[in-house]
């Protein structure tokens, strides 16, 4: 009978971290196992291939947790790779928590390893290795026998068997799991009134408690947009605990609320292990103080989980007494209808808001909720522009009146980016995040914020921790694939779209997320069938009408649709009469429907756009001169973008301002490089580049710009906004160059090619 052949295994590790591991694989090998890590991969080897292979064939995927690899793009997707096959061990080299979804996976502490065969923790990873591979247990080899002592091989061989499996059950069970903080999510509270219709009210309280548990270090709270995910799939009992790695589930009901009427809550702590209870409770208060039973049931869950603080002694609640009832649930109802992100929501949210001010004049939250619901009124709902004022007052007021509410900041925060005030809304949004660390919405604010002030790496930092707060929240996720794929981190891109898709259980967010990875990886024609996927599982997603339009505009900015396509593709008028063409029809009612801007002229290049492609300079200059002063009112503005100021160069130059086009070419190359020197990559700005160096004369190197933006991502320089690059007006100095005239023939390509994809004919161009 043959020998049985020895477990392989697939090393997984974060380059740092490679002298440790070489030690661990000599190890490994030593006790007679088979190790594949990268240093067998041969010169000239495709590296993508050889792993996927590689991981196919392992019976085992050791995966080294390290403060390194938990950052590694590669070690989660190999992770991932080995948990989905059910081959995954775990080990962990420093106090590094594994990352959410793999830390329902005991590891072995290497942490103290100093590389000895015989070492017992070692002898755990052994036995694991083959109780994984389904293999008998591997023994280290023997050592040379001494003279006279023959049986000491056997002895020895023996000896580290029963360590082997003893010390395989030992570490890994449950008591010697890693040092991991407990991981809780608050569901969304059942609205147990006689009347109902207080489910807002009920949810709201929950919101509050988990606000508040978060605050506990001890703990990893999961954010309210999760919990409500693990909420809806309750009838999935292992939705929480494998996908998430939730540990305590907390459950809620509410009955009352309002007014000086009883308020009764009762909690429930689950055990996602088993679904059994650890411990319930019942608070009954009066409408009077029930403004800080979040902060009581919080300090009770707390306790239960981790322990009391400070001894016996409760942490001191927050004095809210003095908050008339009818205000708090006013506030925490708003709360609610704010999240919905639909007009008529929002509008009453505004609506209960200006109420509890009215009630309760010192109420900071009262403040905090009107200023977000009247900035997002002016998103969703059309509210003027003007308005916006009595936004930025009401986050003053509620920061002035309580200094340590994080609300305050995070609307003062989100406002300020609205108006293009980018250094004043990160101050404002790190404020807030230092009071509230765990806050997703402030998170993806800041986020947002930096990248457009040009700082893609800090932004891709922000967005990162927000979906490790809230994994299940989509914004967050839509962002981060979109600047790692304008960074020009594809590979990072694809893993989170992936593994937002594998824990999602609403496919039409992740249709969404797949979306977005697309558009900004170049392939709108797969996007835009995503887009219309995930329209078609939800078609209220206003995010979903958004994304179908953005990847659209890259597939039809080169000729008309027939009116049928547009009915069909349910696109609004003003990107119907700009894939047209029909510059000067679009820049009118932009120019009317925009008279009280209060923020950066040509918020979104709209303006600029529509003057320019209609070869209307003059209605240009004079709609800048209306705004500013003069140029240097508007470089000296926070947040300029340079796309924006290319556009307005031109159209100075046109109309016969040549010192003010310089100056604001200056400015757009200065922002260009400063974008670069922080993330963004050439081809993300290559169309920007090849117009300043038109504008300047060096159409060879403006050309240049073009064609390694082309080499890279091609639909990038193929489409700007809209734009078909052979109608670019800065780019007319190169239309007649026979290099330009091969860039054009490459975009109409990749154009047909995307089009192809979504399933539109070929396009007609000029």
């Amino acid at each position: 009978m043959s020998e049985p052949k020895p477990p392989r295994v697939f090393l997984s590790y974060s380059r740092p971290d490679r002298p440790r591991v070489a030690k661990l694989a000599d190890a490994l090998q030593a006790a007679g196992i088979s190790v594949w890590w990268d240093t067998a991969i041969e010169g000239g080897a495709s590296f993508s291939a050889d792993i996927e292979r590689e991981l196919e064939a392992a019976d085992a995927v050791i995966v080294v947790w390290s403060s390194a690899s938990v950052k590694s793009t590669w070690v989660l997707d190999e992770a991932g790779a080995g948990r989905d096959r059910n081959r995954l061990v775990p080990v962990q080299i420093d106090a590094t928590l594994p990352p959410l979804g793999f830390r329902q996976f005991q590891a072995i502490d290497l942490s103290a390893w100093k590389g000895r065969a015989g070492d017992a923790k070692f002898a755990a990873l052994v036995s694991a290795i083959a109780r994984v591979a389904g293999s008998a247990p591997v023994a280290a080899p023997p050592a040379k026998p001494k003279p006279g002592l023959r049986f000491v091989p056997s002895l020895v061989a023996a000896l580290m068997l029963v360590v082997a499996l003893g010390a395989g059950w030992y570490f890994l069970s449950p008591k010697f799991a890693a040092a991991a903080k407990p991981i809780v999510a608050v569901l969304p509270f059942t609205d147990m009134s006689e009347a109902k219709g207080k489910a807002y009210f009920a949810e709201g309280l929950a919101e509050e408690i988990l606000d508040t548990l978060s605050q506990d270090s001890r703990l990893t709270v999961l954010g309210g947009t999760t919990a409500r995910a693990i909420s809806n799939n309750s009838s999935d009992p292992d939705f929480a605990r494998v996908k998430l790695g939730v540990t305590r589930l907390l459950e809620g009901s509410v009955r009352g609320g309002g007014g000086s009427e009883n308020v009764k809550i009762s909690v429930r702590l689950i055990d996602t292990a088993n679904g059994s209870e650890i411990w319930s409770q019942r608070f009954n208060r009066t409408g009077a103080n029930v403004a800080a039973v979040q902060e009581e049931v919080a300090q009770a869950v707390a306790a239960q989980i981790a322990g009391p603080l400070n001894g016996n002694k409760p942490a001191p609640l927050r004095a809210k007494a003095a908050v008339p009832p009818t205000a708090y649930e006013n506030v925490l109802v708003a709360r609610q209808l704010l999240r919905t992100r639909q007009a008529a929501s929002i509008l009453q949210a505004r609506a209960l808001a200006t109420e509890a001010v009215a009630l309760a004049p010192d109420y900071a939250a009262a403040y905090a909720v009107r200023s977000v619901a009247t900035s997002q009124a002016r998103f969703y709902a059309g509210l003027q522009a003007s308005e916006m004022a009595s936004a930025r007052r009401d986050a003053e007021i509620a920061i002035k009146l309580d200094p340590t509410l994080p609300e305050g900041f995070t609307a003062l925060g989100s406002l300020l980016g609205q108006l293009a005030d980018g250094p004043g809304a990160i101050k404002a949004l790190q404020r807030a995040l230092a009071l509230r660390p765990d806050d997703a919405e402030a998170r993806l604010a800041l986020g947002r914020n930096l990248a457009f002030s040009g700082d893609v790496n800090r932004a891709i930092v922000e967005l990162e921790k927000a979906v490790a707060f809230e994994p299940l929240f989509a914004a967050p996720l839509h962002n981060l694939v979109r600047f790692y794929a304008e960074a020009d981190r594809g590979n990072a891109a694809l893993l989170a779209a992936k593994r937002f898709r594998a824990i999602s259980p609403d496919l039409a967010d992740a249709d969404l997320v797949d979306a977005t990875f697309a558009k900004f990886m170049g392939q709108p024609g797969r996007g835009f069938l995503l887009a219309k996927s995930a329209l078609a599982r939800n078609p209220r997603s206003s995010y979903g009408s958004i994304t179908l339009v953005s990847n659209a505009i890259d597939l039809f900015a080169t000729d008309r649709l027939t009116a049928t396509e547009w009915k069909n593709a349910g696109f609004q008028f003003w990107p119907q009469q700009a894939f047209a063409g029909n510059w000067a029809v679009v820049a009118d009612p932009l120019l009317r429907n925009r008279p009280d801007e209060t923020n950066r002229f040509g918020e979104t290049s709209d303006i600029a756009i529509s003057m320019v492609q209609s070869d209307r300079p003059t209605d240009l200059v004079r709609a800048f001169d209306a705004r500013f002063p003069d140029v240097a009112a508007y470089t000296a503005l926070a947040g300029a973008h340079q796309t924006t100021t290319v556009l307005l160069a031109h159209g100075f130059e046109a109309a016969g301002r040549s010192g003010d086009a310089r100056v604001l070419r200056d400015f757009a190359r200065a922002e260009i490089l400063r974008e670069q020197a922080n993330g963004i990559p050439l081809s993300a700005n290559a169309i920007d580049w090849a117009a300043l160096l038109a504008a300047e004369g060096d159409r060879a190197g403006a050309l240049t710009r073009l064609e390694r933006g082309l080499s890279t991502t091609p639909m990038r320089v193929c489409s700007l906004g809209g734009i078909w690059i052979g109608d670019f007006r800065p780019l007319a100095p190169l239309f007649a160059e026979p290099r330009f005239a091969a860039i054009k023939a490459r975009c109409q390509d990749e154009i047909n090619k995307q089009r192809k994809v979504a399933g539109f004919p070929p396009a007609v161009f000029k």
